[in-house]
């Protein structure tokens, strides 16, 4: 029915209401009334279908297909290792399980620690915590693609004002409704018998007060035409997994940390040993010294020398005792527990650090949680932009509501009492003020940002990486080397100690051996303890580990 077939019947009710009484008329409205409800209610219906549809439509905004290609070339391999394998734009790789890495290096007393921080870390709970809430923040978006609805129960006594214009004004009579004047006075006239005003509607009372009682319960259903709420959970979503990514990144980053902080607290104890034992041998060479010295075969100069020496090794001991403590708390703070009361035996390294295998791919960089985490941010600004650009269209809005309203708490629930209304609300964005378009170009600089950062960590994994690897090689070039001088101050010591039996050399070509073997045996042990470090440090570079 259009709406001027509808006020034409509206008429023809009027004009019967002055010929059949109020009654025919009162009918007639109910049944025109019942008509219009019914063809109303089929429009609304066929609105949501179509907005429905219409919301299934692509968003506004670019689609993501992963980070720009970079200006640069991809490196053909890592330079320290020989490798082959390209290196492609990364895809997150960073939910396949690394497994407890760490026992590759088959000690027992890392693998309870590892236990220890898995369970107390602090910094492991507190990106636990974040990531619960970016979980949650991704739920709150996706909440905005079904309708909310809302009770808004009320009451209100009210009194209305006896200068409100319906009250004080002049109603309408028949003549006004065929296009002729108002009456004057407070009834509405109709045409009776003696052509004068007929009363249709009584005069309102110019003042009254009452109770209004209302149990609404109140609908609002954004359509979701352009794609601002799907670009919205797009970019929560991609939030929530660049979270996934940093607590899998903080949970490498702390596993690195107790098997580094391990590994250096065992070098310390080979150093203290080291220290001890040469502390140990200056003792007993001081001793014979000291009998020499009696016995007239030597002066007092090698005696104080030895003493020297041997003060300097118990001044080593200390200051190697008080580095082994702190790193004995830094040990414990990285497990989750109290400094004071968190103790770990000595036991120096007796072994050699796990082999890497020749080959490694490249791709396995894809693993490290802190470049899928920040391909995940590129992904989620990229979402940002549909959402900026989605406030330069139309927001269609569909609002209901339907409950009761009553002046008598009695009747609240009543059939007579119900009351309901739907439509749906446009807002179309007219003048801003240069608000979106200033949003829209921040929202892409914030996109652009996300790429430098992209890449720049993608060049630091390649950086990890490749400094990894460079320890690794140089370093067991070094510690070959060292380990010869060891052997060689080792040989130096004997044959000098054997000379100076035979009175061919002095005491100094002694104490001179013995403080190279020092050395270079402190040396060793340090150059070990940074070995297990390095390879602590290409697991972790690499995303926890060599194997896929």
């Amino acid at each position: 029915m259009s709406g001027a077939s509808f006020f034409a019947k509206v008429d023809g009710a009027l004009r019967a209401a002055f010929v059949n009484g109020r009654g025919a008329a009162a009918e007639h409205f109910r049944r025109l009334r019942r008509r219009w409800d019914q063809r109303r209610s089929e429009r609304a219906v066929h609105l949501l279908l179509a907005a429905t549809l219409l919301a299934g439509c692509h968003g506004v905004g670019p689609d993501y297909h992963g980070p720009p290609k970079p200006d640069s070339p991809d490196p053909a391999k890592y330079k320290n290792a020989g490798l082959n394998d390209k290196w492609k734009v990364a895809q997150a790789d960073d939910k396949n399980p690394r497994g407890p890495w760490w026992e590759i290096f088959h000690d027992p007393d890392l693998d309870r620690l590892e236990t220890m921080a898995a369970n107390g870390n602090q910094d492991l709970r507190l990106s636990i915590a974040r990531l619960a809430e970016s979980r949650a923040q991704a739920r709150v978006a996706a909440a905005d693609f079904y309708p909310h609805a809302d009770f808004n129960g009320s009451y209100a006594r009210q009194r209305t004002s006896n200068n409100e214009p319906i009250q004080r004004g002049r109603a309408l009579n028949l003549d006004s409704l065929l296009g002729g004047g108002a009456i004057g006075g407070g009834t509405m006239g109709g045409m009776n018998g003696a052509n004068t005003p007929a009363p249709v509607l009584d005069t309102q009372p110019l003042t009254r007060s009452f109770s209004v009682f209302r149990t609404p319960v109140d609908l609002n259903w954004e359509i979701d035409l352009f794609g601002r709420v799907r670009r919205g959970y797009e970019a929560a979503r991609a939030e929530r997994q660049a979270a996934e990514a940093d607590a899998v990144n903080v949970n490498l980053s702390v596993t690195a940390n107790v098997a580094t902080m391990y590994f250096n607290l065992r070098a310390a104890d080979a150093e203290v040993g080291v220290v001890e034992s040469t502390i140990k041998a200056r003792r007993e060479a001081l001793t014979i010294a000291q009998e020499r010295l009696q016995a007239g075969l030597t002066g007092e100069l090698d005696v104080q020398r030895e003493r020297a020496e041997l003060a300097g090794n118990e001044a080593d001991l200390a200051a190697a005792q008080r580095a082994r403590a702190e790193m004995e708390n830094a040990l414990a703070t990285l497990v989750g527990q109290p400094a004071s009361s968190f103790h770990l035996r000595r036991h120096e390294l007796h072994t050699t650090p796990p082999r890497v295998p020749s080959g490694l791919p490249s791709e396995l960089l894809e693993r490290r949680p802190d470049v899928a985490g920040a391909e995940r941010e590129l992904a989620a600004a990229n979402a940002r932009i549909g959402v900026a650009v989605a406030a330069f269209f139309p927001r269609i809005t569909l609002t209901g509501a339907a409950g009761f309203e009553s002046a008598t708490v009695l009747d609240v629930i009543s059939p007579g009492s119900k009351i309901w209304q739907i439509g749906p609300s446009v807002s179309i964005p007219i003048f801003e003020g240069g608000r979106n378009s200033a949003n829209l170009e921040a929202t892409r600089a914030r996109y652009d940002q996300q790429v430098a950062r992209y890449r720049q960590q993608v060049l630091v994994a390649f950086q990890d990486v490749e400094n990894a690897l460079i320890d690794l090689r140089l370093l067991s070039v070094q510690s070959e080397a060292q380990s010869r001088a060891v052997e060689a101050s080792q040989r130096t010591l004997d044959l000098a100690n054997q000379s100076y039996r035979q009175g061919a050399s002095t005491y100094l070509d002694i104490t001179d051996a013995e403080r190279t073997l020092f050395n270079n045996q402190r040396v060793a042990a340090q150059l070990l303890g940074q070995r297990m470090q390095a390879t602590v440090q290409l697991i972790k570079a690499l995303g926890g580990g060599w194997h896929r």
